[in-house]
């Protein structure tokens, strides 16, 4: 895979893209991306996603606060999985939201990538005040050359799976839920920063992790997943027995005891086991701790 910023047509020729922000690689996301790929192993083509950074409702609607489910790198690598062969990550600037849709089809789709066909999703809008639609898309297409087909909302329910969506339920901790429609585990990558030592001193050494501030903290709880390949617990929260702190991101790996201080790791989250407690004793809260160890085992 390739990350290519702003490339001209002899760096990336004639690809067949899916086009968007992709903020969560959902499984809507998903049936994007894997059409894309279809066609172009097809005809013989290079597949490519044109994503964002950052994500244009952050200048859009700052006052929004928008907290992303994954970070340009992790987008990046759920491109991948999926099939896709490059990355093209268009900066999203105050001249890029004032564009007019034309301008952005014709700079970018037409004479910077040479695109041979274009998937996008039903919603899809773009250009200024996002007055492009799929049809204006389809126009545009038909007089540069270049197909367009439009990908149906996959729902969960009766409800289209969206970004949006999938935010609002790891907020107010329904986060299996949110996972199912995800399609895959729910990442954080940090860099393992020190902490207070309570973790050690309790017989359940973490890792606390420094997490980019425009990431979605999933909300406090305990919650099962893996560290390249190996079991572990994640707490997220103020840690109320020891008095109200900050929110922290702590990760117990399984079977583990060496120092990560300093490195940056993936944590893939894949369920939500409990809320956060408060407990009257320290001994109250090891004995927890064991039982979700013992869970985790199990798991």
């Amino acid at each position: 895979m390739r990350i290519v910023r702003h490339p001209d047509k002899k760096r990336l020729h004639c690809p067949v893209v899916a086009l968007g922000t992709f903020d969560g690689v959902h499984r809507g996301h998903q049936m994007i991306l894997k059409a894309a790929v279809k066609s172009a192993r097809q005809i013989g083509a290079h597949s490519a996603a044109i994503t964002f950074d950052p994500h244009p409702q952050e200048l859009i609607a700052p006052e929004r606060g928008l907290k992303l489910l994954t970070t340009l790198a992790e987008r990046e690598e759920l491109f991948c999985r999926f099939g896709i062969e490059s990355v093209v990550v268009v900066g999203f600037t105050p001249k890029m939201k004032s564009m007019a849709y034309a301008e952005f089809v014709e700079r970018y789709l037409v004479k910077r990538l040479g695109v041979r066909h274009v998937f996008v999703g039903y919603d899809y809008a773009f250009g200024r005040d996002r007055s492009g639609r799929v049809n204006e898309l389809k126009a545009l297409g038909r007089k540069a050359g270049f197909g367009v087909t439009v990908i149906a909302p996959v729902l969960a329910g009766s409800q289209p799976i969206k970004s949006g969506r999938i935010r609002e339920l790891v907020s107010q901790g329904k986060f299996n839920s949110a996972v199912k429609l995800l399609g895959h585990p729910y990442r954080i990558t940090g860099t393992v920063i020190r902490g207070a030592g309570r973790g050690t001193k309790l017989g359940f050494p973490t890792a606390n992790l420094k997490v980019a501030k425009d990431k979605l903290i999933p909300a406090e709880g305990v919650y099962f997943g893996y560290v390249d390949g190996k079991k572990c617990l994640v707490n997220i929260g103020s840690r109320p027995t020891f008095g109200a702190g900050s929110l922290l991101v702590e990760v117990h790996i399984l079977h583990f005891d060496r120092s990560l201080r300093g490195k940056s790791i993936a944590v893939d989250l894949f369920s939500r086991l409990r809320d956060e407690k408060q407990f009257s004793d320290v001994n109250d809260l090891i004995a927890q701790i064991k039982k979700d160890v013992v869970r985790a085992q199990g798991m």
